[in-house]
């Protein structure tokens, strides 16, 4: 089952693409939904650490393959961890910044709102051996048969086709290919029939597949999974176009951890490999490519997709 949010004109589009990447926002703002010492920072270790995840929906597992970790760093550390799932990345922005995580896979994308809002900042990276961080494309897909077969042809024909992003906070299936929309001169909620929001990539390829949209956003990575996996078969849909390569999805902390506990957190993942390496082989397949490690991440290697963000008309939301 999908969900699809349709909506029928496009300044209401533009108004719940903003509610959804930002809703968090407007809760943590109140009085009272954040904690924290009068340097900005917690004064020590938390008492229990709290590790989130988004749900993958091409994973029912994956609770399971965090379990691993999840033990790895109690015998590490010496305390107390609970993994908690959380919903749609503006949820787990929220948690952060109200102490209820301490750290959390993010989006990209998420990641920058999370990092503007001061909620986070990178912990690690899922990268190889040389010590780079992964990345991944963003793509345009259309039913097998389609007409439409360049970005061209979208372009001409955009007004009898309905578009469909996966999650407002996502960079490959949402931010990436609006900006590109943006390049070429095209408005999406303008320009198109309809534009939805599918919430997942899964929910993006399938509905490809079936017919039910146009044109969709997602990440070729998701796709090529899928086809790996038989969910789908190869040339069901077909990309018609790809984007250069994207920071891929990070291990984000709370910002106001203490510097201490952050070195020694960043530690434990770093060793978590070659000091757990069967705890390590359970949790690796998420990240869909062989041979990936954990690598250090930095806040400056989202700089350039920080830039797009903010070039991105209908958003403002890194402004």
């Amino acid at each position: 089952m999908f969900v699809l949010t349709m909506t029928p004109r496009p300044q209401l589009v533009v108004r719940a693409l903003i509610i959804l990447a930002l809703s968090c926002f407007a809760l943590l703002g109140l009085p009272g939904c954040k904690k924290q010492s009068q340097s900005g920072a917690s004064d020590a270790r938390p008492s229990i650490l709290r590790i989130g995840w988004v749900p993958n929906e091409e994973d029912v597992e994956r609770r399971a393959r965090w379990e691993g970790l999840r033990a790895y760093l109690e015998r590490r550390l010496g305390m107390p961890v609970e993994l908690l799932q959380t919903g749609q990345y503006s949820a787990a922005i929220e948690a952060m910044r109200a102490e209820k995580l301490d750290v959390c896979g993010l989006a990209p994308f998420a990641y920058l709102i999370a990092s503007e809002k001061g909620a986070a900042e990178p912990l690690v990276a899922p990268g190889f051996s040389d010590g780079q961080p992964n990345r991944y494309r963003s793509g345009f897909i259309v039913p097998k048969e389609s007409p439409i077969r360049t970005m061209e042809d979208v372009k001409a024909r955009a007004r009898e086709l309905t578009l469909a992003w996966a999650d407002p906070a996502s960079a490959s299936g949402h931010l990436v290919p609006r900006a590109f929309l943006e390049s070429i001169g095209m408005n999406p909620e303008k320009d198109f029939k309809q534009v939805i929001f599918s919430m997942n990539h899964t929910g993006s390829i399938m509905t490809v597949k079936a017919g039910k949209v146009d044109i969709a956003a997602i990440t070729t990575t998701s796709l090529r999974n899928m086809i790996e996996k038989k969910r789908i078969a190869d040339g069901d849909v077909r990309v018609i176009w790809e984007s250069e390569p994207i920071m891929a999805s990070i291990i984000a902390m709370r910002r106001d951890l203490s510097p201490a506990f952050k070195d020694e957190l960043r530690a434990a993942y770093l060793a978590f490999a070659t000091e757990d390496p069967s705890g390590w082989s359970a949790l690796a397949p998420i990240y869909l490519s062989p041979g990936v490690v954990w690598v250090a991440a930095q806040d400056s290697d989202f700089e350039s997709l920080r830039k797009l963000a903010r070039g991105v008309k209908q958003l403002h939301l890194l402004n």
